[in-house]
């Protein structure tokens, strides 16, 4: 009939579509976990203000900054969650040796207090070093974003829910790499440090191809039973 044609030209090629979209997924996310192993075993290379703005040519690799930190003005990426509780990761400007630029520090997760509105002691300390070594990073990123949420507060510290590198160096006065540093967990000045980021699991996405291209074919199957019911009529 008609509606059996226009049921199977609908239905089955958007099946078969999103089943071999999720293999893409998949082959992305792979992708993304041989990266990830890759470049976290190379050489430290040094990061100065010559860097390139393409974060993906440098994501995962292990870097050394040398400059100073600026911990007069530094960020709470608000509402994160570590271990079942609420806090923030901390990101203090670095101003690299010899450049106008500088880097965000991610300095690490810090628990958010009993009081709201008394935000925690992110001082840096003494003995804060001049050499720091970490891992490259993309900005913390979320799938659905609000207005207004990548605008960082009024005065020192200053909460941001979602850090946007251009907002933030307008604020800061200063320009900024697009980019993060995960401080690596030896060293100083930092908070918790749980890098260990898990990895991308390829096999669901292919389930889900699996799944869409089993509807194709449950898909196919009744209509060429409908039709040949149809034609014995």
């Amino acid at each position: 009939s008609t509606t059996a044609w226009l049921m199977a030209v609908l239905t089955i090629p958007l099946f078969v579509a999103l089943g071999f979209w999720q293999l893409q997924r998949a082959e992305q996310k792979q992708g993304l976990n041989d990266l990830r192993q890759n470049r976290t075993q190379d050489e430290i290379i040094k990061l100065d203000g010559t860097a390139p703005d393409d974060a993906e040519s440098l994501r995962y690799r292990r870097v050394r900054i040398e400059g100073i930190y600026d911990g007069a003005h530094q960020f709470l990426i608000d509402n994160q969650i570590q271990g079942g509780a609420a806090g923030f990761h901390v990101l203090t400007p670095f101003r690299l040796r010899g450049s106008d630029k500088a880097i965000l520090v991610n300095r690490g997760w810090i628990p958010l207090g009993s009081d709201r509105q008394a935000l925690p002691d992110i001082g840096l300390p003494p003995d804060a070093g001049e050499s720091l070594t970490g891992m490259i990073d993309l900005m913390h990123r979320v799938g659905f974003q609000l207005s207004g949420a990548d605008t960082p507060t009024a005065g020192w510290p200053s909460l941001v829910q979602v850090p946007n590198p251009d907002r933030l160096a307008e604020r800061l006065g200063y320009p900024l790499l697009p980019y993060q540093v995960l401080l690596s967990p030896e060293a100083t000045a930092g908070f918790s440090r749980k890098w260990q980021v898990s990895q991308l699991d390829p096999g669901k996405n292919r389930g889900y191809a699996l799944q869409w291209f089993l509807f194709a074919a449950v898909a196919a199957i009744i209509f060429i039973r409908h039709g040949l019911i149809s034609a014995r009529r």
